[in-house]
């Protein structure tokens, strides 16, 4: 089974309450820039919580993920907004035409890349896809994160469906799993991989993306390398300032 395929059907009802800070940081960040109407990509959009929010501020959204069973929530959610569109696009090479104001990847997106040149291979075309001047906003889960709290198992309930949720954490590879067994026999596995800070950074500028906030929650305190996660802000540089 594919990821997401399943969890979709209730992943609103727990994550989303991770959605709710998450939107208070980001619109917090538009305010300071005074950005009161953009055009916005989001990448690995989900269900769409986020790309509604904004959609609701009066901006211009398109969101992609490549779940289909998430964008089909997404889109069941975003009836009657005119303002936004959703579809199936993998967000290491995805292709739109038009530019965006801010691109975001939020959710430990970034973290299902398995390499980092997937990760390499995205902020290319996160800087195609930007305005000069554009912001890019993402987050990842960095290696203490997963260290600290990727273990165990636990049984959950969410809208009348019950699942176990299993969490292990392979520190020599590198490697995240989650695997979710539903009751009805239904299982998704779900890999995921840390990055930090300085692993992405000089992808980052090669690609012409300057970072000018680093943070390490929604409560903007530092990142560190003390970390669980990095919370990332960065603009594309203008032709000026590329050379």
């Amino acid at each position: 089974m594919k990821i997401y395929e399943r969890l979709s059907q209730v992943y609103d009802l727990d994550w989303g309450k991770f959605a709710e800070q998450y939107i208070s940081l980001i619109n917090q960040l538009l305010d300071e820039r005074g950005i009161t109407q953009a055009r916005i990509l989001d990448l690995a959009c989900g269900t769409g919580t986020l790309a509604i929010n904004f959609a609701n501020r009066g901006h211009f959204v398109h969101g992609i993920d490549i779940s289909p069973q998430m964008i089909e929530v997404a889109k069941s959610k975003s009836i009657g907004l005119a303002n936004i569109s959703f579809e199936v696009q993998d967000m290491t090479h995805f292709r739109i035409e038009e530019k965006f104001d801010i691109v975001t990847c939020t959710f430990d997106s970034i973290n299902y890349l398995p390499d980092i040149n997937s990760a390499k291979a995205m902020f290319y075309r996160v800087a195609t896809a930007l305005h000069e001047s554009g912001l890019f906003i993402f987050d990842s889960n960095t290696d203490r994160l997963y260290t600290n709290r990727h273990k165990g198992m636990h049984k959950r309930e969410l809208g009348g469906k019950s699942f176990v949720q299993k969490l292990n954490y392979d520190p020599i590879r590198k490697e995240a799993t989650t695997v979710f067994e539903f009751s009805n026999g239904d299982i998704e596995v779900h890999k995921q991989r840390p990055y930090d800070l300085a692993e992405l950074e000089p992808f980052l500028t090669d690609a012409g993306l300057r970072i000018f906030h680093m943070f390490s929650g929604f409560d903007k305190e530092p990142y560190n390398l003390e970390s669980e996660r990095l919370i990332c802000v960065a603009e594309k540089e203008t032709m000026d300032n590329s050379s």
